[in-house]
């Protein structure tokens, strides 16, 4: 039974009259755990009495777990936890900045309290905060989801946050949505690009990839044909396919390890060779702890793995491109590397959208013309919304808007539901419609309707 004991206080080296009272307790084990600092001894032996229920409850969690600080918990929750290299960049990220700052050091038990992470969310988020609601609302969500694996671990008795909406920033706040394009403004657009650039925009309104699955097509997986049969008749048709190992670029940060960053201060020293070499003058640079690295892997999920059919014209376009194309992937920079999605969309699609001042001409610059704006604030994201928003527009049917897509079909209808060659052939031909649709509003408005700004700048 749980029972009090006296615990006098020390100064100097010596016993005082005043004390506390420090309750001990038999621990599910046998052996006796003991807490003080308990101003009365009522106080104390509730408080064992209140353990030594929980332990026959079993319910009981040790005084030492609720007492892990946050930073220390995380450790553990991050080797049980091991995600994709792009969630776990992110999570990086909102650990870094937002939770470790506040509750590194904080007793899970006083985290694990909704009063207290409203404060915090309210206090972090813009117009009081610096960090944008969206950021704090996700960080919000990575708290629950840590305090959960607390609560799973035997940490702490149950996760409050788990369900509980927490508002952050104002309750009107309002999302942009995402822009997405008409037929002749992504013509209007890709008219104003050279080969591979003119390409990729336009060839992701009429296919509908995410950024890395078009970015990371391989040559070997462009313009498969496929034949299907409707009332008797082949239906000939040609696909991309995004493969299930290694369809999509990715774009991620990883922590330096130990040769990693013995790795970056040799290319350090060759660079500062190099500076000498040439009698510039250049300082070390400071080492980075992470490094962003672009690499090939599986696509979002097994859904991702995918064929989508190709409309006849960008066949055509593709074709043509990938015969001149002398590299791997039709969709890198000219030179064959990969694209950094933020390079693309600042040096190609910014300005082509989003339209460019004039420069006047002078030496060693040819100069350049204005471009009114087109569709400004359209992304390689905004292709994505626009193929399916003209699924949806030409009444696609809803299985193939998923398989295309590549959704996860969690309904029955979607368990149910198959894609037939009918299907098939209405999408493609409605795509081709559009491109058609989208040259004839285009001529009417002046624009060049040619298929010249694709080939344009292709290496021969």
């Amino acid at each position: 039974m749980a029972h009090a004991e006296k615990v006098f206080k020390v100064k100097n080296g010596k016993k005082t009259t005043k004390y506390t009272w420090r309750v001990r307790y038999k621990k599910p084990d046998g052996t006796w755990g003991s807490e003080p600092g308990f101003p009365t001894k009522k106080l104390a032996e509730d408080w064992g009495e209140q353990q030594e229920a929980a332990i026959r409850s079993g319910m009981w969690i040790a005084p030492e777990k609720l007492q892990t600080p946050l930073g220390e918990w995380v450790k553990i929750w991050k080797t049980a936890n091991q995600k994709r290299p792009r969630t776990q960049s992110s999570r990086a990220y909102l650990l870094d900045k937002l939770l470790l700052p506040e509750w590194g050091h904080t007793p899970l038990h006083e985290v694990n309290n909704v009063f207290i992470v409203k404060a915090w969310a309210t206090r972090m988020a813009k117009p009081h905060g610096k960090h944008d609601p969206d950021t704090v609302a996700q960080a919000r969500s990575l708290l629950s989801t840590i305090l959960s694996g607390a609560e799973d671990a035997g940490y702490i008795p149950a996760n409050k946050l788990y369900g509980r909406r927490i508002l952050v920033g104002s309750d009107h706040h309002d999302e942009e949505e995402e822009v997405w394009a008409q037929p002749d403004e992504i013509y209007r657009i890709s008219q104003r690009l050279d080969g591979v650039h003119a390409l990729m925009p336009l060839a992701d309104c009429y296919l509908g990839l995410r950024w890395g699955e078009l970015a990371g097509l391989h040559r070997d997986n462009c313009l498969l044909k496929r034949e299907d049969r409707i009332d008797g008749k082949p239906f000939v048709r040609h696909v991309v396919r995004v493969d299930p190992k290694v369809g999509s670029l990715h774009e991620d940060t990883f922590e330096l390890d130990e040769d990693g960053l013995q790795e970056w201060h040799r290319a350090e020293d060759a660079r500062l060779e190099e500076y000498r070499a040439k009698g510039w003058k250049a300082n070390r640079r400071k080492a980075p702890k992470n490094v962003v690295k672009l690499y090939l892997g599986p696509p979002k999920n097994k859904y991702s793995a995918r064929e989508v059919d190709v409309p006849e014209f960008l066949v055509r376009l593709l074709a043509e491109h990938i015969e001149a194309w002398p590299h791997e992937h039709p969709f890198s920079t000219p030179g064959g590397q990969f694209w950094r999605r933020g390079n693309f969309t600042r040096a190609q699609l910014r300005p082509a959208a989003d339209g460019r001042e004039a420069i006047e001409r002078k030496k060693g610059f040819a100069g350049r013309e204005a471009w009114e704006p087109v569709l400004p604030g359209f992304t390689m994201r905004g292709a994505r919304h626009t193929h399916d928003t003209w699924m949806k527009d030409d009444g696609v049917d809803r299985a193939l808007r998923f398989l295309t897509m590549g959704w996860v079909p969690k309904d029955i209808e979607g368990t149910y539901e198959h894609v037939t060659p009918e299907m098939r052939r209405h999408r493609l031909q409605r795509l081709e419609a559009r491109w058609e649709r989208g040259q004839r509003v285009a001529r009417r408005a002046g624009v060049e309707t040619s298929e010249e700004s694709i080939s344009r700048g292709s290496p021969k």
